[in-house]
């Protein structure tokens, strides 16, 4: 459209001037016929005719067009002059800030309504666009361009997506102006139309919306009920001084906190106080904890649940929900932020009594035992690299499971078969008929998945770390029993019951007490209770570290069902191997801030279970040293390198190696840091330490004192 209309302001003086040509070449050729026929006196009158006859016809052939021409040539300059009041008038009258930028970001003209932003004398300006606007040229022509803001999203190594992209808005004299870009062409070169849109009230209400938006949260009291039976302390005045604690903190910044149940509060506030809470780490976990009760030998704690999300009052609540499980799950004394996609903790700092009484063993072995009747047929899995409690726990639910359905046949036990501790702990099992198809691997496990199948996670609550995490992705039906810290992550799955106590020193324990406190306490064999007192002996080391009152009491019901320490003393045997590597992890031991232990081993080869052992054993042994308060001992493998942390009552391992990409409990955990070097792990190490340190360790001390 736009080029039929240049055409029909032009003149084609093409055809006239090839007529005239050709009349001019036939005169020619006449003259040259004359000057051969006629006397040289008469040739120049003939001459002087034909040239009066040439512009003659050439003047009435041409004068149309001229005529033509002039009047097109008056159009045109009409319709520029028209085009240029247009302009002016657009420029000032249209309230529209505007810039006509060239490719080099020089400004050309800027709109009248952008000239009294700006203060320019004239519109017609050549200063650069960074004179006035943050957004960078190179922005400006990849928006006109693509129609659109480029997007720029990167992948970290944990897979989440990031965006960078940075918004097209500048601000100009204190507002906020929006950009919208539109490439213009004159000339043959590229210019750039740029609107500028005042957003400040756009983005102030926006800002309103957002600081307005109500979050809902729950904050439940740490198992005071239990604290009360070891230090001398009313329980209604501990509630009322905790729970006035906890208004006065509602209270500051206009929250809402009422008692829906006993030691349970609902509390709704807005996305501006969750702000200051999340800036000052939740002091109300400090607070709380600085209360005195008793002799103040265990500290009171609270947990709190936030429901941080777009959506609905009972979204939030139900969001609000999913996070106090995860924070009591990972031993109370937290805040857990969720957001949508994942959940943010805070605290966490100190090693809490969170757990549960005799009541809530039988309660959730009741549960399980419905659950395993109703099954079509049940998958029980433990970790990868399983351990003596990971075989021993999956073992015992295996025992509960037979008792309830009546049978074994359509139970198995997901596992690592090659495994060097599944090996020793087979041989003890391998003449009970229940057992010989009882373990199968995880490629079998996928085939046996049904609609009505039960998946038993025990001893992790990390999907990545399952022996096959394929299977979650496959069953629907999901049950976790665990004593570690739940991870920071939202399952994809709602599990149909979540049995996880921090405070409890190994898987075996939590079977153990579901199996004393149901109707098949009796029918615990004893090659069985060998296998679930031998991973509670791993993971308190010898009942020397974490084991409590009801860790014996478990221990009491399985030497009762024939286990005994002797039975399974060679499952802790050393090689002489072994012994020579535990030599040489001694002989590397460092100090680091005077407080921690720090050692390592290097290998040549890919890391075998034995490697692993020598280093959490080597971690383990470190702890023995007097003044030393955390070790860590690190295995380089290939490009891997494996960290095992130990820790007494002081330091929270498991926030150090969390922020490592592992986890595990306050006083032992570990990672893996895949594509390094020794030396490189170590510096992440000590950046990691040093933060610990400086701020969470430094503020413990203060609060006891």
């Amino acid at each position: 459209m736009q080029k039929k209309k240049r055409h029909s302001f032009r003149t084609d003086l093409r055809p006239p001037l090839i007529v005239a040509s050709l009349i001019g070449v036939a005169l020619l050729g006449v003259f040259t016929l004359l000057s051969l026929i006629v006397t040289p006196e008469e040739l120049p009158l003939y001459g002087a005719s034909l040239c009066g006859i040439y512009v003659l016809s050439v003047g009435c052939i041409l004068f149309p067009y001229l005529l033509r021409y002039r009047r097109i040539t008056r159009a045109n300059d009409a319709a520029d002059l028209m085009t240029t009041e247009i302009s002016d008038m657009f420029r000032y009258v249209v309230d529209i800030p505007y810039a006509i930028i060239g490719g080099d970001g020089m400004v050309k003209i800027v709109s009248g309504a952008l000239q009294d932003i700006l203060q320019f004398r004239s519109p017609v300006c050549n200063v650069p666009l960074s004179t006035f606007c943050s957004v960078p040229m190179d922005d400006v022509i990849a928006y006109a361009h693509n129609g659109a803001q480029v997007r720029d999203i990167t992948i970290t190594e944990d897979g989440v997506p990031l965006d960078n992209t940075k918004p097209m808005i500048t601000e100009i004299d204190g507002k906020k102006y929006g950009m919208q870009c539109y490439v213009m062409r004159s000339r043959g070169k590229d210019y750039f139309f740029v609107i500028f849109e005042d957003i400040t009230e756009d983005l102030a209400m926006r800002k309103k919306m957002y600081e307005e938006d109500p979050v809902v949260a729950y904050v439940v009291i740490d198992s005071l009920q239990e604290l009360a039976q070891y230090i001398r302390v009313s329980y209604r005045t501990a509630v009322n001084e905790i729970e006035n604690k906890l208004k006065e903190w509602a209270a500051g910044f206009g929250g809402i906190l009422r008692e829906y149940e006993r030691e349970k509060y609902l509390l709704v506030f807005t996305r501006a106080a969750l702000d200051k809470c999340i800036k000052n780490k939740f002091r109300i976990l400090d607070t709380v904890r600085s209360i005195e009760l008793g002799d103040n030998s265990f500290p009171v704690t609270i947990s709190i649940g936030v429901g941080a999300i777009n959506g609905s009052f009972e979204d939030k609540e139900r969001a609000a929900r999913d996070a106090l499980d995860i924070a009591l799950q990972k031993g109370g004394d937290q805040a857990a932020v969720n957001d949508g996609k994942s959940v943010t903790p805070y605290g966490g700092r100190v090693n809490t009594m969170y757990g549960s009484t005799t009541i809530t063993s039988r309660v959730n072995s009741s549960h399980l035992t419905k659950l395993m009747k109703d099954a079509g047929n049940i998958l029980i899995m433990g970790h990868r690299s399983p351990d003596y409690d990971s075989i021993g726990s999956c073992v015992g639910l295996a025992r509960l499971a037979i008792c309830a359905r009546g049978d074994a046949s359509k139970i198995r036990i997901v596992v690592n078969r090659d495994h060097v501790n599944f090996r020793v702990c087979y041989d003890l099992l391998a003449h009970l008929p229940e057992y010989r198809a009882m373990f199968i691997s995880g490629d079998t496990a996928l085939d046996a998945v049904r609609s009505d199948t039960l998946l038993i996670m025990s001893d992790v609550n990390n999907v990545f770390n399952t022996e096959t995490p394929r299977l979650l992705k496959c069953v629907k039906n999901v049950v976790i029993i665990d004593h570690h810290r739940r991870q920071d992550q939202l399952y994809e799955f709602k599990p149909l019951m979540t049995y996880i106590r921090p405070a409890v020193a190994a898987a075996s324990e939590l079977v153990s007490e579901m199996l004393e406190f149901s109707p098949y306490r009796d029918r615990l064999l004893k090659e069985e209770a060998n296998l679930m007192l031998a991973g509670m002996m791993l993971d308190t080391k010898n009942f020397t570290q974490g084991a409590g009152m009801q860790t014996f009491s478990a221990v009491q019901y399985l030497y009762g069902r024939g286990a005994h320490a002797n039975s399974v003393r060679t499952f802790f045997s050393e090689s002489m191997s072994n012994l020579f590597t535990a030599c040489d992890i001694d002989s590397r031991t460092r100090t680091y801030r005077e407080k921690i232990a720090l050692t390592w081993l290097s290998v040549d080869h890919p890391a075998t279970e034995e490697d692993n052992i020598a280093v959490a054993k080597a971690a383990d042994k470190l702890m023995t040293i007097s003044g030393i308060e955390a070790s860590f001992a690190l295995l380089r493998a290939d490009d891997t390198v494996t960290i095992s942390a130990r820790s007494h009552d002081k330091i929270n391992v498991q926030i150090i190696m969390q922020r490592l990409g592992g986890g595990g409990h306050y006083d032992m955990a570990g990672t893996r840091m895949t594509h390094t070097t020794l030396e490189a792990a170590c510096v992440q190490l000590k950046t990691v330490i040093d933060e610990y340190m400086d701020n969470e360790y430094e503020s413990e001390k203060g609060m006891k004192r």
